[in-house]
Formats: structure tokens, sequence, C-alpha cells
């Protein structure tokens, strides 16, 4: 969004006539304003998603070749490979995303695996179950 928003305004800048000093500075407080809000729209959305997950309490996850079992204080639930269609690693996380039947996404910490044995086991896993993206 803000990409989108500094180049539209470029434009505008450009078609309109702006000089280049007034331009740059209009450039630089787009870039900051939407920035911010774009920040403070996932901050938001953060706090709403921590809202919904928080009541279940700590959970813990188990992966094996038919899918995750998630087992948590409040709730209990399985997840067969078919509802995933991709996943994508981070540094700490796994991200499964839905697939066609599902618009979700479902997160794995590494920091619930054991050790790192536990985590190129779920690498595997998943690369076995899903495309990587």
């Amino acid at each position: 969004m803000p990409v989108a928003s500094v180049g539209a305004l470029a434009v505008f800048g450009v078609v309109v006539g702006l000089s280049a000093p007034v331009l740059i500075v209009a450039l630089v407080v787009c870039a900051a304003v939407v920035s911010w809000g774009a920040l403070r729209a996932l901050r938001t959305q953060a706090r709403r998603m921590f809202s919904i997950v928080e009541p279940y309490g700590q959970c813990r996850m188990v992966a094996d070749e038919r899918g995750a079992v998630s087992t948590g204080e409040r709730v209990s639930f399985t997840v067969e490979w078919a509802v995933h269609r991709e996943y994508l690693e981070t540094a700490r996380l796994f991200v499964l995303l839905g697939g066609e039947r599902s618009a979700g996404i479902a997160v794995l910490p590494k920091r619930g695996a054991q050790g790192p044995e536990d985590v190129e086991r779920l690498r595997a896993i998943l690369g076995r179950n899903l495309r990587q993206l």
C-alpha cells in the first residue's frame, strides 16, 4: 500500500506539474502516513486475532503424515493436510496456507520443537504433503 500510494502521488504530481521540492516533501509525507496507517491496521488485526484465540489457552501441536493435531487447555482438533495447499517457512515459524476449501491459515512456531532434528522432521513432513512457497 505505501508503494502504490507513493507511486500514485508521484504520477499525480508530475501530471499536475508540482515543483520538485514540493513533490519530494509530499512523497515523504505520503509514505510516512500510509506506512503508519498500514502498521496500525496490522497491529489492530493482530490484537483482534489474539482476542479470538487467547481463550483457548496454551496449545500443543503434533504433526504426522495424516495431518496436525492441536490439543489445548479448552479445545482439541485435527486438521488433515488436504485442508492446506502450501506452506512457507520463516526463521521462527511454519505458516500453512489454506487450500481450495479453506481460506484460513495455521501457524506452527519452531520454538515448540524439542531440538533442531524436530524442525527438520516437520520440514520433511510438510515437504511431502504441501507445496513450499
